[in-house]
């Protein structure tokens, strides 16, 4: 959408599945998805390549750190959510809390903390590895 010399604005735009379904128009799934999208978002990209206004470019994240990004949102909350449960089941009747509403209790606690630590890493300006990165610009066609 812009350029300058060293950086060009990139507009992105989220789309789903049910755009190319034939179903979409029976579906209850579509209806909630076009509510919520298109989404579109603006990024910053450093190049060095010279790019024009207009002109579609190749984005992407590596494989390796979408793999860990990933593995960070789902996997670490539901091990989060395990532990502390079989953890709580063990040392909370020791303090006379024998309720098992106790041990749920403690149990989303310790996963919600879970989460707002992996938001706090997730936001941190250290994190660029998360962040897509331009790969090519192509041609015009």
């Amino acid at each position: 959408t812009a350029v300058d010399k060293d950086h060009i604005w990139v507009e992105t735009e989220v789309k789903t599945t049910c755009g190319s379904c034939e179903a979409q128009d029976n579906c209850g799934t579509s209806v909630v998805a076009k509510a919520f999208s298109p989404k579109r978002e603006q990024l910053i990209l450093r190049c060095s390549q010279e790019a024009q206004v207009g002109q579609r470019v190749k984005l992407g994240i590596q494989e390796n750190h979408l793999v860990n990004a990933s593995a960070l949102i789902y996997i670490l909350p539901l091990i989060a959510l395990i532990a502390s449960a079989l953890g709580a089941q063990a040392a909370l009747p020791l303090l006379g809390l024998t309720s098992e509403l106790w041990i749920i209790g403690f149990a989303f606690f310790i996963t919600f903390l879970c989460f707002r630590w992996i938001k706090s890493v997730m936001q941190l300006n250290t994190q660029q590895r998360f962040q897509p990165r331009l790969l090519a610009i192509l041609p015009h066609k």
